[in-house]
């Protein structure tokens, strides 16, 4: 596998990942409780070197590292818009995880061959309804349950992704990916 340098993309490569990156940012819909700005602040740390160790990663154990990077940058970095306060962990994951959603999943970036790898350790971008199922039937598992994105700290954060691969085991037979969960729940919630 070639290794993903932004640096060498032709003008037209760019402009793609860029937009990319742009509406996957947008399509979180976290950027409405961040302070005026902190999209540019998102984007160009993703463009910049936060996507690249997330596409070069040679294996979960360097996805995960490039993954918690952007997150402790981002709580240590991101503002909210109400009340300036710095942004929570589960605001700013899942804003990464929805833009790596549609980054990888959606957009098959870097290629096709490496997102295919990438989607098999893309966690899932939980939100306030799919926690709220996962709580009906997993009552116990976090104490105390987080009932908004803004509640969720990392220890939440990494037991929701356990409930979720435990869901992807039980009810899906292993059959899909994380993303593939959000897209089956958000339907669900949707219809």
């Amino acid at each position: 596998m070639a290794m993903w340098d932004n640096s060498t993309l032709s003008k037209m490569e760019r402009l793609r990942f860029e937009n990319i990156i742009d509406m996957g940012l947008a399509y979180s819909t976290m950027l409405r409780v961040f302070v005026e700005g902190s999209k540019k602040e998102l984007a160009d740390r993703l463009i910049g070197m936060t996507v690249e160790k997330i596409f070069n990663a040679g294996s979960k154990d360097e996805f995960d590292k490039a993954h918690a990077d952007f997150c402790n940058w981002g709580i240590c970095t991101i503002r909210q818009a109400k009340g300036g306060a710095l942004a929570s962990y589960g605001q700013i994951v899942k804003t990464l995880d929805v833009t790596l959603k549609v980054a990888v999943y959606y957009s098959y970036l870097p290629s096709c061959d490496q997102s295919k790898k990438l989607c098999e350790w893309l966690n899932s971008a939980v939100d306030t309804n799919m926690m709220y199922e996962l709580r009906k039937k997993h009552p116990n598992a976090i104490k105390p349950w987080p009932t908004t994105v803004k509640e969720v700290d990392k220890n939440a954060y990494l037991k929701l992704q356990q409930l979720v691969r435990q869901e992807i085991t039980t009810e899906y037979d292993d059959a899909i990916t994380p993303p593939q969960y959000d897209d089956d729940k958000w339907r669900e919630a949707n219809q």
